[in-house]
């Protein structure tokens, strides 16, 4: 006898009835949520997250990817939020934003292109007219000085005598004024 014919003979699939088929492992809604949640608000994703890749381990149920995603997503997002409230933090009590800066250096830039008496005055007006809005002490102190550098540069234009140290008592107040009314980039 061959060994052919000692084999049984192999066996038909039973297409009447086929072998059962395991159900499908239920996607886990706190994956989903947290996966969702990452996106809107990044602490309850974070922490919708967290429970479910717990909860989707060792086959419990499906949706480890969207736990994983979810958690990296979170921890960016908050890691963004974080950045971009202290740069929102830093700007608002930074004095770039007060009105002694905002109007005093409007006040500079107006007359900057004509040099007479009445755009001098007019800077002197303003840079005053800065220092009265202003909520900082020092701002109101450096724009007062720079209005009175340009009092005495109107005096001197009036009477033809200004001062010999006017232009570095200017450039030296004006720089003042601009490290106080200028975002520090660290340069």
């Amino acid at each position: 006898m061959s060994l052919d014919a000692q084999l049984p003979p192999p066996s038909q699939p039973d297409y009447q009835n086929p072998p059962p088929v395991a159900p499908a492992q239920k996607t886990s809604g706190l994956a989903i949520a947290g996966f969702i949640f990452a996106f809107v608000f990044s602490p309850i994703g974070f922490v919708l997250s967290l429970i479910a890749l717990f909860k989707t381990g060792a086959g419990k149920a499906a949706g480890r990817g969207l736990a994983i995603a979810g958690l990296i997503i979170s921890v960016l997002g908050t890691i963004v939020i974080g950045l971009l409230l202290a740069g929102v933090f830093a700007v608002a009590n930074s004095k770039v934003l007060d009105a002694g800066c905002t109007d005093g250096k409007d006040a500079i830039y107006k007359s900057s292109t004509t040099v007479d008496e009445a755009s001098v005055q007019a800077t002197i007006d303003g840079l005053n007219a800065a220092a009265a809005k202003t909520k900082h002490d020092d701002v109101k102190a450096a724009n007062l000085a720079l209005a009175e550098d340009y009092k005495a540069l109107l005096k001197g234009m009036k009477t033809g005598d200004a001062p010999a140290d006017l232009q570095n008592k200017l450039t030296k107040d004006a720089e003042a004024f601009d490290k106080l009314c200028t975002i520090d980039t660290g340069n």
